[in-house]
């Protein structure tokens, strides 16, 4: 019984490393070819597998924390970008300009969570941008926004690298990200 009860727990922690990508390509054929790789080298992916029926599946083992890319070989802005971390890791690929999205885990279900906050204010960015002034002083109240919203953007970047400084999601940002200098 000690023996059984031992084997299980080291079965157990082996497989507390490992991640599983369901994926969800909607959009994309059957047979597309998905292809994944570390971020820092989508030239050199290190695993393959095939849309059917829409989804996709792939398994892979966090040893090495490099933020990841699952990709359509045909089309390689088709991608999705994620951490990989022990769990189930659910990724929808779309073709753009469609986002791609992640979730599943917690630093995944954080990644999303600040893609959504900049796009969302990025449409608000841009909506602002856009419109035409009427005057001088409307152009400066404009241009106050726009610079407000920048500033925002930018500190909710770097308020989640911050909050998140000791796992691979946060040293992403801190190393990636470079602060405006703003006037």
């Amino acid at each position: 019984m000690l023996g059984l009860a031992a084997t299980g727990l080291m079965l157990a922690s082996c497989q507390s490393n490992s991640y599983q990508l369901n994926g969800y390509a909607l959009h994309l054929q059957e047979g597309d070819t998905i292809l994944l790789a570390h971020d820092a080298a989508p030239d050199r992916p290190f695993a393959m597998t095939t849309v059917s029926n829409g989804k996709f599946y792939m398994t892979g083992t966090t040893d090495d924390p490099q933020p990841c890319r699952v990709f359509l070989k045909r089309d390689p802005d088709c991608a999705a970008f994620f951490f990989p971390e022990a769990g189930t890791i659910a990724v929808e690929l779309n073709v753009p300009p469609t986002p791609s999205r992640v979730s599943g885990t917690v630093l995944n279900n954080r990644w999303q969570q600040l893609n959504d906050t900049i796009e969302s204010l990025g449409t608000t960015f841009i909506r602002i941008a856009e419109r035409q002034d009427s005057d001088t002083l409307a152009h400066l109240n404009r241009m106050r926004a726009i610079d407000l919203l920048h500033r925002h953007i930018s500190g909710i970047i770097i308020k989640t690298g911050s909050q998140n400084k000791d796992n691979p999601l946060g040293r992403y940002i801190l190393d990636n990200y470079k602060e405006p200098e703003f006037k």
